[in-house]
């Protein structure tokens, strides 16, 4: 993203937008810049429920005026609670058909609950897609925002 701004203000932009309170009722952009270093994130009255998307990168005087340059990527914990439900899910899936398949009476229980677990996971993974759209479009209205003056 890049903006006929002066770096010095682009940056003092971001920090104003960083400084809103945790407390705000709209959604905001949250993170840290240190230095020319830049990681923010969306946040919402919600706080950070849901899919979490960050953008890590820089920003920089260009020929124009400011860049702001670097990638959009899930944070780690969003990656790690994919991987986690996932595994628990499947794991109890798989435990709850062992049982099944062995007669146990407790099969159909897990096997019910490792099934809910694995669909609302899949399902949560397959319309992060959208989500994820929702939240890189907000964080690069507001680069914009901050570029442009």
């Amino acid at each position: 993203m890049a903006g006929p701004g002066s770096m010095a203000n682009a940056v003092t932009r971001l920090n104003a937008q960083l400084a809103i309170g945790r407390y705000s009722t709209k959604d905001r952009l949250t993170g840290s810049l240190r230095g020319a270093q830049l990681r923010v994130w969306k946040a919402s009255v919600l706080g950070r429920a849901g899919d979490v998307v960050e953008f890590d990168g820089e920003v920089r005087a260009g020929g124009e005026g400011t860049v702001i340059e670097g990638k959009v990527r899930y944070q780690a914990a969003t990656k790690l609670q994919f991987a986690g439900l996932s595994a628990i899910g499947l794991s109890l899936l798989g435990a709850g058909l062992m049982q099944k398949l062995s007669g146990s009476a407790a099969g159909p229980e897990l096997l019910g609950l490792g099934l809910f677990i694995t669909a609302v996971t899949a399902l949560w993974i397959g319309s992060s897609a959208g989500m994820r759209h929702v939240q890189v479009q907000f964080i690069a209205e507001r680069f914009r925002e901050i570029v442009a003056r």
